[in-house]
């Protein structure tokens, strides 16, 4: 499947994903049973919700829920930014900007690839979404997401993020 002896497990999932600040707007992804996997029981359903709450928080604007998914040491180079972002504070910071803008977000992720070896996952996907920003309408298609995620106190969290937006400037985006 994945092509590579590395990594104990590749899908890519078949469904669309829907996370919305509305409830109950989730869809489910296609997903491979754990017999399937050399790894922990349950890391596929495990990093699938990890997935799954990272859309919800960043939908809802849920910044607390959102730091307890991220490693104490992530790194995030967001869309459009310039140096990359170190330890969750300064990411954080970063997030609590961007949300504060945000109103009426959904986003459907789509095109999901995890990659499991021991300790450690790497994902992929495609986000579109719509809301506002600063009070004003924007859609976007196909923002690209890698994330790589570590098996930390028992539990998946993301160490390092990287988004880039299909976009020359933000007002392309507006409608």
């Amino acid at each position: 499947m994945c092509g590579s002896a590395i990594f104990v497990f590749c899908r890519v999932y078949g469904e669309e994903k829907d996370a919305s600040n509305e409830e109950g707007s989730g869809g489910s992804a296609h997903m491979t049973s754990e017999s399937e996997l050399d790894g922990r029981p349950g890391d596929v359903a495990a990093i699938e919700s990890l997935l799954e709450s990272l859309e919800r928080c960043v939908a809802s604007a849920d910044a607390t829920v959102l730091e307890h998914l991220l490693a104490v040491d992530v790194l995030a180079v967001f869309s459009g930014g310039g140096a990359s972002v170190r330890g969750i504070k300064a990411v954080m910071e970063t997030w609590r900007r961007h949300m504060a803008l945000w109103g009426d977000v959904k986003i459907r992720r789509r095109d999901t690839v995890v990659r499991i070896h021991g300790d450690v996952a790497w994902s992929h996907f495609l986000w579109d979404g719509e809301g506002t920003s600063n009070g004003q309408p924007y859609r976007l298609e196909g923002e690209r997401w890698t994330a790589v995620l570590v098996w930390e106190a028992g539990a998946w969290r993301i160490v390092q993020t990287h988004t880039s937006m299909p976009y020359s400037d933000w007002e392309s985006h507006r409608v």
